[in-house]
């Protein structure tokens, strides 16, 4: 978040400019991107979903990759976004919460150290190009062990997925898949991944070495409300390629913030925008939107272009 003049964040529960706000040197986030974080979208004023990010920002800090001596209150932390939002003066926003280790240099972290947390929150509008236009992606270099597990949370040590996001700008392109190293698809640098075969949707397993992206959880939620049947399996080259299933009519991406964007392009090959069954899933995870944090919205708008 730029230290915009005016502009506060939450550092260690303390509320700072965000012009002053500053961590130790020897903070293992800083050295070592030693860290979890979560991302919200916030609609007037309300942070959508917030209790299921504290649910999975919690589960990772005790999961034994993380081992952070933190939990995340959810009161606390909305009790805080709202506070953020009044003075930044933003209630249509992105809230960013940061749990890191604390202070300490070497590999092996002290057993004393103190987290520390930062929360942000900065005003955001929806790119109206990617939902009119679609997303165009590239399937990126870079590639993730299948049977690991780091995948499943959301790291401070974000380098892979920023090395395949530069690949796709390099190439012209807005968001880049990541495989697994036997080249089936997990999920995008910072979004979930579907497609539609046969009016089918078809994702991968959170079993798999990938983030279970809480607007993913909404889709799957709202492809059950619309009579949409969901196939979780492996995204594999075949199925990517229509050379098993059928050809695969549809693609879009998931994420909290940009909620369902539906793609043009994957490398050369061109799709629908949207196609109809995203545009349903589109309508209807809006619908939730505005069902769950009480904001009117305009009907037929996709991807929360209000």
């Amino acid at each position: 978040m730029s230290a915009a003049a005016g502009m506060y964040v939450v550092l260690n529960g303390e509320l700072v400019p965000a012009a002053e706000a500053t961590v130790p040197a020897d903070d293992r986030g800083f050295l070592y991107g030693d860290s979890v974080f979560t991302t919200l979208r916030c609609y007037g004023g309300v942070a959508f979903r917030l209790d299921r990010h504290c649910a999975r920002l919690n589960a990772s800090l005790r999961s034994p990759v993380v081992e952070i001596n933190h939990e995340v209150n959810p009161e606390d932390l909305r009790n805080d976004i709202a506070r953020l939002i009044e003075l930044n003066g933003c209630p249509d926003a992105v809230a960013r919460l940061t749990v890191t280790r604390g202070r300490g240099v070497g590999p092996l972290p002290p057993r004393d150290a103190v987290p520390t947390t930062l929360l942000t929150v900065r005003p955001y509008v929806p790119d109206a190009r990617l939902y009119a236009e679609g997303a165009s992606l590239i399937v990126s270099s870079v590639r993730r062990d299948p049977s690991g597990e780091l995948g499943r949370h959301k790291l401070g040590s974000y380098f892979p997925s920023l090395l395949a996001r530069r690949e796709a700008a390099a190439r012209g392109a807005d968001e880049a898949v990541i495989c697994d190293t036997d080249g089936d698809y997990l999920e995008c640098a910072s979004s979930n991944l579907f497609a539609v075969v046969g009016g089918a949707l078809v994702t991968p397993d959170v079993t798999e070495n990938l983030l279970p992206g809480i607007a993913r959880d909404v889709v799957l939620d709202c492809a059950a409300d619309v009579s949409v049947k969901v196939l979780p399996k492996k995204l594999t080259a075949e199925i990517a390629e229509g050379a098993f299933l059928g050809n695969v009519e549809e693609w879009f991406i998931t994420n909290s913030v940009q909620e369902v964007v539906p793609v043009a392009r994957i490398e050369a090959k061109q799709y629908t925008v949207p196609g109809p069954v995203t545009a349903r899933l589109m309508q209807a995870y809006s619908e939730v939107v505005a069902r769950e944090t009480g904001t009117r919205r305009k009907p037929q708008q996709p991807g929360g272009i209000t």
